[in-house]
């Protein structure tokens, strides 16, 4: 048996089929950054000690396997600091299966130096998921042209739903999801602390206002008839979520009249919509007073105030009456649902 490493390309395996690969280390990106950056100094030790594989690809589209990442990676010469989260980003589309073939390529030396992917490749690595990519292996050998290399301005999201033509409101659509929506329908919105997520890419954000189109009308809803509920609120973006919920849940006229009663004054003592405005002031005076003052604690991030705003919409609407509104911490987070009365006459 030879000891030179086999050239791979897509028609061929480093190891026999009958031996299964196993890789020489192994994380779980989940855990946090600080043990994925501990792996990645143990990979990049174990691969200073292992002999220069023989990079065969060609120019143009492979599937690279986590077998192919890890010697592509032996040939990565300028070991730049990675992030955690880009790593766990394209980790998720890779696992759930969304990624997406967008031209943006390996890059590879015409002598089989590694130059840009290392994120993607140590993402599929990881998972151990493969990924399918355009490969550019001929590049002229440059000492400085890993400098060169993403140098420029990267899309947001915004971006990316001005592009779809999602004009005027693309920063603000962005928001909303990125902050509420897609938190929201998974769960992982919560009143107090903070949940384990995955990143939302921008392509979660595009693909959720096309699968959502009601949320872009309510944002102009929004926009052009309360800027008075957004003042009181104190944020747009949480805003145009509730309302979207409201009007996709009760419909446009129950949607009217609570946002209209979030800026009437003299509701009687007991109305939810009233007992949210005293929160809201309380939180209003926080913000001017000293940080480790009392008055400080009661001010509000923008998830708690959609929280509470959902609260003093489900009383408001079921005619009840409360004292506070602040629930506890270990409660779910509260959603906007139908009443099942509605939907049984609306059925019949």
């Amino acid at each position: 048996m030879s000891d030179s490493p086999l050239p791979f390309d897509d028609a061929s395996s480093p190891t026999p089929p009958d031996i299964a690969w196993i890789p020489a280390v192994r994380c779980e990106l989940t855990a946090g950054p600080q043990a994925f950056q501990h792996a990645v100094l143990r990979f990049r030790d174990w691969a200073g000690s292992q002999p220069r594989p023989v990079i065969t690809l060609q120019n143009g589209w492979h599937t690279i396997t986590p077998q192919m990442a890890e010697q592509l990676l032996i040939c990565n010469r300028h070991n730049r600091p990675l992030r955690w989260g880009a790593v766990l980003q394209y980790a998720t589309q890779m696992a759930n299966k969304r990624w997406k073939k967008n031209g943006e390529p390996v890059i590879l030396t015409d002598r089989g130096d590694l130059e840009d992917a290392g994120h993607r490749l140590f993402a599929c690595y990881f998972t151990n998921c493969s990924f399918d990519t355009y490969v550019v292996a001929d590049v002229p050998h440059d000492e400085e042209v890993f400098a060169s290399i993403d140098n420029g301005v990267s899309r947001t999201g915004g971006d990316v739903l001005h592009g779809a033509g999602l004009n005027g409101l693309s920063p603000h659509l962005q928001s909303v999801i990125k902050q509420f929506a897609i938190r929201y329908d998974e769960g992982s919105l919560a009143f107090a602390g903070r949940l384990q997520v995955s990143p939302i890419t921008n392509q979660d954000i595009l693909d959720y206002v096309k699968a959502h189109p009601t949320l872009s009308e309510t944002a102009h809803q929004v926009k052009d008839l309360y800027p008075g509920a957004i003042r009181r609120l104190g944020d747009k973006a949480v805003t145009t979520f509730l309302a979207w919920k409201i009007r996709d849940a009760h419909g446009s006229g129950v949607l009217e009249d609570f946002m209209q009663a979030l800026v009437e004054p003299g509701l009687p003592s007991g109305n939810p919509v009233a007992v949210l405005q005293q929160r809201l002031d309380a939180h209003e005076a926080a913000k001017l007073a000293a940080p480790q003052s009392a008055k400080a604690r009661q001010r509000l991030n923008d998830t708690k105030i959609l929280a509470l705003a959902i609260l003093a919409f489900n009383a408001w609407r079921a005619g009840t009456t409360v004292r506070r509104l602040d629930p506890r911490m270990e409660d779910p987070f509260p959603r906007i649902e139908s009443e099942p009365d509605e939907i049984a006459i609306a059925a019949e």
